[in-house]
């Protein structure tokens, strides 16, 4: 019987080496042309016009202090997950130089059953990969449906070798149809896997230099009118 996120919440079992991570299915997206929004602006989603329930995607790649009320309430209404055509799940923080701590263990296994938990209450999720040394691929990378798309970060990568190897084990583990990729993709993913099927996500940057290109042509008088 697989392993259920109701059935993991008592962190403890999991360091006493008696479970394994909660089980995440595979989810059939369409991801052509959505636009990822950040959590902690949902409102970016209105102020680009953008269909949130049909176009938008919502992930945590924001600070660890935005993701952590998600701990408290994880359905939160505020969190705006329904508005969405899909959300991607946690992304707390991992601290490649204490590789063996407990601090990385807890951190992936929150996300990992949060994510379950949104499956369950029949949200459309994205598993985001979080990884330290190969002490945690087994947290990182167990139970997880072959073919499932996931999302990556490369932003803000401290150990570029600890990134390296965990992404190469998660290919040849999960075999993933998509990856949807925050920040830069380094050359050596071109070695690993289909460049085609990695979906590059808008940095907030982006999306709000398209905001205010938008919103300057759209407040400036029109310098052809139209002929009556």
């Amino acid at each position: 019987m697989k392993t259920t996120a109701n059935d993991v919440m008592d962190f403890s079992r999991f360091f006493l080496g008696k479970d394994e991570p909660p089980y995440f299915y595979r989810e059939y997206l369409n991801l052509s042309g959505k636009i990822f929004i950040p959590a902690d602006d949902i409102k970016l989603a209105k102020k680009l016009n953008i269909d949130a329930e049909k176009n938008g995607i919502l992930h945590y790649f924001i600070h660890d202090s935005r993701q952590n009320q998600l701990l408290q309430n994880p359905f939160s209404k505020q969190a705006g997950h329904q508005y969405f055509y899909a959300i991607c799940s946690p992304d707390f923080s991992v601290d490649s130089a204490n590789c063996f701590s407990c601090f990385n263990l807890s951190n992936i296994l929150k996300a990992r059953i949060i994510a379950s938990l949104w499956q369950a209450r029949g949200l459309s999720v994205i598993l985001t990969l979080i990884w330290g040394n190969k002490s945690t691929y087994k947290y990182a990378f167990d139970n997880i449906e072959q073919g499932c798309p996931v999302a990556v970060s490369h932003q803000a990568v401290t150990n570029e070798e600890i990134f390296q190897d965990g992404i190469l084990y998660a290919i040849q583990k999960i075999n993933p149809e998509m990856i949807c990729w925050y920040g830069s993709i380094p050359e050596y993913m071109a070695d690993y896997y289909d460049i085609k099927k990695i979906i590059r996500m808008q940095t907030r940057a982006k999306l709000m230099r398209r905001l205010y290109k938008d919103s300057f042509y759209r407040d400036q008088p029109m310098l052809f009118p139209a002929s009556k």
